[in-house]
């Protein structure tokens, strides 16, 4: 409770702090279908709704969404939306949109339904705070300094975070995170990760978890996949084989393993340079039918090839995954 008290005030505050900037925002519920795979790349053509100027109140409407079981929802999660933008103090030029969900969940235990909300109202407000204390300042900085009072129109700044239900059932909630955004140059960006979940536990699922020799298949499979794909068309770079450490990632990696281990002359135990803080994001989600896995911008391709989904199916993983997580 304490965690989503923290939540909601961090909301307000961004609510209050844009709207003193000429800034609105709008809350809206959406129905999301949890029980089949998604099409996560639908996320990343998540479009802001514009708002009309007056609007400086939020409007909540409750939703609920995927289901598992027949009858009483035993899991479930909903989502509601809430958007806004930012204009210039005088309200002339609009420099940032913005939108996020907010999401509840309902599970039979409720330790694991309260382990499972903490984690998520914990990815809801990283990204609140980064917008009213990041991107929201620099909008107002790059405007005042390159495009107030020149012809130049301002291509406004923008992010949107959007949550796709990967699969939800008593067994596993597994949700597609991506968040897009643009803050100048030449193109924006769609970082996407993953939340995967034990729903009788709350527990984050971790490949040891998943299987003892879980993870040197997927990484396996995942390069052959990748060879395929590779033949078929010319989708990765030539050495996309040295990257399999960022895709195939339960969130219990650190930077500075994975950069030791891939880099070790420049941040190994010999090397000069430091390793970015903290842990690599998940980078798999479960469905109905298997696990996919998610090269990033720039991981195993170029821009140009967009995020790449390699996804395997519960039979390729027969032989290491547990079957309680398998359907």
């Amino acid at each position: 409770m304490k965690q989503k008290t923290s939540l909601l005030a961090l909301c307000l505050a961004l609510c209050l702090a844009l709207t003193a900037c000429g800034g609105t925002q709008t809350t809206q519920s959406e129905d999301e279908s949890g029980s089949a795979a998604p099409d996560a790349s639908a996320s990343a053509e998540a479009e802001l709704t514009e708002e009309p100027a007056e609007t400086s109140e939020a409007e909540a409407d409750s939703s609920t969404t995927a289901a598992s079981g027949e009858g009483a929802a035993i899991a479930s999660i909903s989502l509601e939306t809430v958007e806004g933008e930012t204009a210039t103090a005088d309200g002339g030029t609009m420099i940032m949109t913005y939108s996020y969900q907010i999401p509840t969940v309902t599970l039979a235990d409720a330790a694991a339904q309260a382990a499972v909300q903490e984690d998520l109202d914990a990815v809801v407000e990283t990204f609140v705070t980064y917008v009213q204390e990041e991107l929201e300042p620099l909008a107002q900085e790059t405007y005042q300094t390159y495009y107030e009072g020149t012809d130049n129109e301002f291509p406004g700044f923008s992010d949107v975070l959007t949550i796709t239900l990967a699969r939800v059932d008593d067994a596993v909630i597994s949700l597609v995170i991506d968040e897009v955004g643009y803050s100048g140059g030449a193109h924006g960006w769609d970082n996407r990760y993953c939340r995967n979940y034990d729903a009788q536990t709350g527990e984050r699922l971790t490949f040891e978890m998943l299987g003892e020799n879980f993870r040197s298949a997927a990484e396996e499979l995942v390069l052959a996949k990748a060879a395929e794909m590779q033949e078929e068309e010319t989708t990765f770079f030539d050495n996309y084989a040295d990257s399999i450490s960022f895709v195939v990632c339960d969130g219990t990696e650190t930077y500075a393993e994975i950069y030791a281990r891939l880099y070790p002359d420049v941040y190994g135990e010999n090397g000069t340079v430091e390793a970015p803080e903290g842990n690599l994001e998940p980078t798999y989600y479960l469905t109905q039918d298997g696990v996919t896995f998610l090269s990033g911008e720039y991981v195993m391709q170029p821009y140009a090839g967009g995020i790449v989904e390699i996804p395997l199916s519960y039979d390729d993983l027969i032989d290491v995954m547990n079957s309680q997580y398998m359907l």
